[in-house]
């Protein structure tokens, strides 16, 4: 199927829903569309009539716009049994109910251009409080979660303070300083740890979300909270100076940013999502999920086939500003270590967790 016969979303649908996250509601934007075949309602069978077992020319890449600016960027992916996840997006928006209005539309890319955006949906009046997001799921069910080796990976571009500190062994005082500190050396799996992930699994089965914000206490985002990683969550002082920085050109069209897989993983239990400080964290105070402005900049759903496909990723929706910031990139799913009785379908679900240090120019 040639990029000039992608379908183009429309009928563009969405409301505010929340999902339970430990003692944390998270909320965001549940989105669905039309594209292709593929209605905003459609049903657990039969398939669009376009589907050909996943094989539908639908578009893979998509920006969220939202009260008229870009805030993110997604790369959906989805299996062949599930045509729901090739029509539908959730949205974080973090662990605060949003006040007010939110004027929502898409659009898609279809080889080297855009497609035209879709309706603008308004969301967020004349509601009484948000309902509770429920999965949406085609009748045939996914194959059940696979053994895999558990040190996944990191952030390449921009570089990650486990790529730095350990794979990289960066000669810089704090880089030396969080080696020492740190238990473990295996810079591929920045997580909360098997025992904290057996006491509350990160990823919710019943509901097919993962939950990540319960793992993080105060100032112990960039180690997962683990341990294990506790230099990681060293702050730049006058003695350990600064994290090695990547410099990032934020006035430049796009931005490509890269990730160093020792496995690989994908899957529609399988995202990455990738978020930014605000503009006003100062970085001798650490690093805290507070810290993080609620919408992450960049998503990429259930993950290419193939490594390569999703290795790298070319966006504009990086925030146009200047200064100190830090990256968060959080790629989790069903995962991890086996449960006790085979609950959770198996598995306590699992996280990988990315800290990168940048200077946006």
């Amino acid at each position: 199927m040639s990029d000039s016969q992608l379908a183009a979303p429309s009928d563009l649908r969405g409301d505010i829903r929340y999902r339970d996250d430990g003692k944390y509601t998270m909320y965001g934007i549940s989105l669905r569309w039309q594209i292709g075949e593929n209605a905003p309602d459609q049903g657990a069978w039969p398939p669009p009539g376009d589907w050909e077992e996943g094989n539908a020319p639908y578009p893979r890449l998509y920006e969220v716009w939202i009260d008229g600016e870009l805030r993110q960027t997604v790369f959906l992916h989805w299996s062949p049994w599930n045509w729901m996840q090739s029509n539908s997006h959730w949205v974080d928006l973090g662990d605060e109910e949003p006040a007010g209005q939110l004027h929502v539309k898409i659009r898609a890319k279809a080889g080297d251009q855009f497609t035209p955006f879709t309706n603008v949906v308004t969301i967020g009046s004349g509601r009484t409080g948000s309902e509770k997001w429920a999965a949406r799921q085609p009748r045939q069910k996914a194959p059940e979660a696979t053994q895999a080796d558990p040190r996944h990976g990191t952030a390449n571009h921009p570089r990650s303070r486990a790529g730095a500190a350990i794979r990289d062994q960066d000669p810089s005082p704090i880089c030396v300083e969080a080696l020492r500190l740190n238990t473990s050396a295996d810079w591929h799996e920045v997580v909360p740890g098997a025992a904290r992930m057996l006491a509350d699994y990160p990823w919710n089965d019943a509901q097919k979300y993962l939950e990540y914000r319960k793992f993080f206490e105060e100032g112990t985002l960039a180690s997962a909270g683990s341990p294990a990683f506790r230099g990681l969550d060293l702050a730049p002082d006058d003695t350990l100076g600064d994290w090695p920085l990547t410099e990032l050109d934020s006035s430049a069209p796009t931005q490509t940013f890269t990730y160093d897989y020792m496995a690989y993983h994908w899957g529609e239990s399988w995202s990455h999502r990738w978020f930014i400080t605000r503009p006003d964290w100062n970085p001798s105070d650490g690093l805290s999920w507070k810290d993080l402005e609620p919408i992450p900049f960049l998503v990429e759903v259930h993950g290419a086939p193939q490594e390569e496909g999703s290795a790298s990723w070319e966006f504009a929706s990086l925030p146009r500003r200047t200064g100190r910031a830090a990256i968060v990139d959080i790629w989790g799913g069903h995962g991890g270590p086996d449960t006790p009785n085979g609950e959770n379908g198996g598995k306590t679900g699992e996280f990988f967790l990315s800290t990168c240090d940048v200077m946006l120019r």
